[in-house]
């Protein structure tokens, strides 16, 4: 299963056989249908990593379904691009201070199955995916390929957004598999 919204390009379940965390690209359109799938599913808590201004710009309609329980995350420099590959995984770690540290500590008292997700699913949902693969205790190159799944899914959205901001490097903007190995060190090492 590539996505599971007609409407958005990354979502999908990061544990085979498990609906416990479902990472996405915002899903801006949701038909009834898929919202009595998210509940049938138990997929009721909502987490966004975006910071206000994205929020504004690219609403989420759960937002305003009392259906579903929404939460504000805002990850730590995730709007931003960096400008080079090699502060890829610099940014990926910037993300990591005491508001990550909260919601992966909120997210491990969750009773209910998790959506989450940022604009495009790859960065912020990317480090996000990986923690929580990571503290479940999947192998390092199960990680790595989940992160790489998003290149596969977002491959024609990020070369149109390219073409359209000529000042953005591709290599920056696609995932890589260098950039999740390089944070995973990190992370992994700063947390022994």
């Amino acid at each position: 299963m590539s996505h599971i919204f007609a409407n958005t390009l990354n979502t999908r379940p990061i544990f085979e056989n498990s609906l416990k965390f479902i990472r996405s690209d915002v899903p801006t359109e949701i038909t009834e249908g898929e919202i009595q799938w998210l509940l049938t599913n138990n997929i009721v808590t909502v987490v966004d990593l975006r910071t206000a201004e994205e929020r504004a710009k690219k609403e989420c309609p759960l937002i305003k379904d009392d259906r579903f329980s929404y939460h504000c995350f805002t990850l730590a420099g995730g709007d931003k691009i960096p400008p080079t590959v090699d502060d890829v995984s610099e940014s990926y770690i910037g993300m990591v201070d005491s508001q990550f540290d909260n919601l992966i500590e909120f997210l491990s008292t969750i009773e209910s199955n998790v959506l989450y997700f940022c604009n495009a699913g790859k960065d912020r949902t990317g480090v996000l995916s990986a923690v929580l693969l990571y503290k479940s205790g999947a192998e390092l190159e199960y990680i790595i390929e989940d992160y790489m799944k998003t290149k596969d899914n977002l491959e024609k959205a990020l070369n149109d957004f390219a073409k359209s901001e000529p000042n953005i490097d591709i290599n920056v903007i696609t995932p890589c598999r260098r950039y999740i190995e390089e944070f995973l060190d990190r992370y992994i090492n700063r947390n022994k």
